[in-house]
């Protein structure tokens, strides 16, 4: 069969850029090249620019479509905007931002700009001096990388999740980023950034992965204690939440026994604090509206893959009440006045028609309370009890410490402080 060297220059520029994902084998299949002459052209793409060649179409044959001078200082004024960034990413976006941005045409033809390979870009940093954050492997043809573990098959089965610290602002000012991914693809399904690890970041990462997606087979973390139980037989919070929804949880001992989501941690701190200045993220909030609605599938886009099976092992949540679930619940003891203490504040059990529904004293009950709202209810015998708070009647802990007075005067102010308290607990009793 006929040899299409325009389709194997086509796909390399592609595969050169990111925009498909293809071995080198698979171009030689579709343009009827031999394994050894794909690589042969692979390794001429290292020395000149994939459009010359496509232009030239012979290999070896002088250019006369190299870089202008004008071009060069479009590209060196360009670059400017991101100091510290990657020669992939800048690549990226001086496509995304220039070459294929419709606003920008006029400087396209102004300044006859092009489409550029990688080892363009890496000719350039080398020859301007530029420093990427990462160091690159050198080129190494069409060498194959082997996984230490086989993926999951189909999404869904196996869900990794991490919290990694950084300063995503470049302020001085670390907040943990809450991320899960599908073993299946290396997709990003959802991610939450809170000032630290901490279960409210999981709880969000988890309501947006169950609304989205729907409920997974496992969860595959570390052994932070957010998740994990020192004590066998026991769980976490967010452990007992995964339980009630059928998620097994599996834990990794080292960080190399999930190595998927490291990687992915380290490619999102490299990426995202240039791409929060080139979007114009300003704060936290808008952070983590953002990162869920535009940049994971913008991410997904380039480093994502398919799984081997179409099927979804993700059940949806249907009628599922994640209110129910995403709560810390703990057992109390119903005190004098028909109350339940909780974090030092006090709550009486109401009916639907908010009225105070009454339970004898001592009563053992679950108590829960929502990780997002900080309402508290309360669950007896398979009923829910919605509760008002008894406000200003907070058990205030300092005031447990012995009290010390000076004179007359402190001592009448401490048991008219004292008396009011009592008026105000009489009076809800």
């Amino acid at each position: 069969m006929k040899k299409n060297k325009q389709k194997a220059l086509e796909l390399l520029k592609q595969k050169v850029n990111g925009e498909i994902k293809i071995t080198y084998q698979q171009i030689a299949n579709i343009s009827n090249y031999s394994l050894p002459q794909i690589k042969r052209l692979s390794k001429e793409i290292e020395k000149k620019d994939i459009e010359d060649l496509l232009v030239h179409g012979l290999i070896g044959k002088n250019s006369n479509n190299s870089a202008p001078d004008q071009e060069i200082e479009y590209i060196k004024k360009f670059k400017n905007q991101y100091p510290n960034i990657t020669i992939s990413q800048f690549m990226d976006i001086y496509h995304e931002d220039v070459i294929w941005n419709k606003k920008k045409q006029e400087d396209v033809k102004k300044y006859n700009l092009k489409v550029r390979s990688k080892s363009f870009f890496q000719q350039l940093y080398k020859k301007e001096g530029w420093k990427s954050p990462i160091k690159h492997k050198c080129f190494i043809g069409d060498k194959q990388v082997h996984s230490l573990r086989v993926p999951s098959p189909r999404r869904g089965i196996l869900i990794m999740v991490d919290g990694t610290p950084h300063d995503w602002f470049s302020n001085g000012k670390k907040f943990s980023l809450h991320m899960a991914i599908d073993d299946a693809t290396g997709e990003i399904l959802a991610g939450w950034f809170m000032p630290t690890e901490c279960l409210l970041g999981y709880c969000h990462l988890f309501k947006i992965l169950f609304e989205k997606y729907g409920i997974p087979i496992s969860i595959y973390s570390d052994k932070t204690t957010i998740l994990w139980s020192k004590n066998d037989g026991q769980l976490t919070q967010v452990g007992r939440m995964l339980n009630e929804l059928g998620i097994e949880l599996i834990y990794a001992n080292s960080p190399e026994a999930k190595g998927k989501i490291e990687k992915m941690n380290f490619t999102i701190q490299n990426r995202l604090l240039n791409d929060i200045v080139r979007f114009n993220i300003k704060t936290y909030d808008e952070l983590n509206k953002w990162f869920n609605d535009y940049y994971i599938k913008y991410i997904n886009k380039k480093f994502a893959y398919e799984p081997k099976e179409t099927e979804t092992e993700f059940v949806p949540l249907e009628n599922t009440d994640l209110s129910k679930i995403m709560c810390i619940k703990t057992n109390r003891t119903i005190l004098n006045g028909n109350m339940v203490s909780v974090n030092n504040e006090y709550y009486i059990p109401i009916d639907i028609e908010k009225n105070d529904f009454i339970f004898y004293k001592g009563t053992t009950v679950e108590v829960w309370k929502d990780v997002f709202s900080g309402n508290v209810r309360i669950y007896k015998n398979g009923q829910i009890y919605n509760t008002r708070k008894i406000e200003g009647h907070r058990i205030d802990t300092e005031k447990k410490i012995q009290k010390r007075i000076d004179n007359q005067k402190q001592l009448e102010i401490l048991i008219k402080e004292r008396d009011e308290r009592l008026k105000a607990r009489a009076k809800h009793s």
